[in-house]
């Protein structure tokens, strides 16, 4: 896979993830689920949009111009202390679809991060800084929706430790 179709394909991605994000946005009954939802899709169009240009400046003058890719959202690190620091208190059930579209945005991140892993491990030395900042990101992305998911499932696991049984 050369550059072009790297990024061709990586939009590709983008654009699948921000429209299920959308989607559960849309169908989302609860407040906290919505802004989420609503954030991450508005951080995947920005990333869409970045490769596209990118795209349209390799394309057009054959240079690999990478201008700073940043994220709409804070830093996942601080996003998981701030929701360790809240603790469990408000934790439930997930309203509405929110459980299952959390379950669907966490197998789009991780199938965006293997694809952005790939790309990092086969293309040549020169794209993969692109890629290796999108991997940064959807990793970011991939952390923040498995703590929700695993917020509102009480599944005895917190930021995939587990943390109790009803065994213990």
């Amino acid at each position: 896979m050369d550059h072009g179709d790297a990024i061709r394909a990586a939009i590709g991605y983008e654009e699948r993830i921000r429209e299920l994000y959308a989607e559960a946005a849309r169908e989302a009954t609860d407040a906290s689920a919505k802004a989420l939802f609503t954030a991450l899709g508005a951080d995947e169009a920005s990333h869409a949009d970045y490769l596209k240009s990118r795209l349209a400046a390799w394309e057009a003058s054959g240079n690999l111009e990478l201008p700073p890719l940043g994220s709409k959202l804070p830093d996942p690190k601080r996003i998981e202390a701030s929701i360790a620091r809240a603790g469990r208190e408000g934790a439930g059930e997930a309203l509405g679809g929110e459980f299952g579209a959390l379950g669907r945005a966490l197998r789009a991140e991780e199938e965006t991060s293997a694809f952005y892993r790939d790309m990092v491990a086969t293309l040549s030395e020169a794209s993969r800084p692109l890629f290796a900042r999108f991997l940064e990101i959807e990793d970011g992305h991939t952390r923040i929706v498995r703590a929700e998911l695993d917020l509102v499932s009480r599944s005895g696991h917190w930021f995939d430790v587990r943390e109790f049984d009803l065994d213990d």
